[in-house]
């Protein structure tokens, strides 16, 4: 079953017509129900944005589904992430600019604590094989930026490489070919 989708209507296409999908979970197919809508995470305020939809495997009324749910995203939304996939982006590519990871989250994302900006980076750094493996770069060439860490270099040699092959909006557009979280 297809995970990220290029907008709302695309998933209420696909959740419409979920008779003959099977559930990620246990393969069943004609177990799976729309449940709602995913909501963007606000800090105080009420959820105001649709950024996905779930989808239930039912073990209700006759079902005999696992009962576990699979969420449908936008193609721009970041599972687990409260900021969308063009802030990462925006973040790694303030970076490649030479920006201390500091000044370059808080331009990417308005937050002064960057302890985010780390975590980012090593769920970054440790999809880097994978990112390297699509475009079939070897793991070790000399990196872009050579006053800075080796670790940012090869994250920036990387990135440059994907934004030629994805072009931009970078994080859609990788998330809705490959059917996977870009961090």
């Amino acid at each position: 079953m297809q995970i990220y989708h290029a907008s709302l209507p695309a998933i209420q296409q696909q959740t419409m017509q979920l008779c003959h999908e099977q559930c990620n979970h246990c393969k069943q197919s004609h177990q799976l129900v729309s449940h709602g809508f995913v909501y963007k995470k606000q800090a105080v305020a009420k959820p105001e944005q649709a950024v996905g939809k779930r989808v239930f495997c039912s073990n209700r009324n006759g079902h005999t589904g696992c009962g576990r749910t699979i969420r449908l995203y936008l193609d721009a939304a970041v599972r687990y992430l409260h900021y969308a996939g063009s802030y990462v982006v925006a973040f790694i590519l303030l970076l490649m600019g030479g920006m201390s990871v500091q000044r370059a989250y808080l331009q990417a994302t308005g937050t002064e604590d960057p302890r985010n900006a780390y975590r980012w980076l090593n769920k970054l750094w440790a999809q880097l094989s994978l990112y390297r493996s699509l475009l079939h770069q070897p793991m070790f060439e000399p990196p872009v930026v050579t006053s800075r860490s080796l670790r940012l270099g090869l994250l920036a040699s990387t990135f440059t490489a994907l934004l030629q092959q994805f072009g931009q909006p970078l994080c859609a557009r990788y998330q809705l070919k490959h059917q996977r979280a870009l961090i």
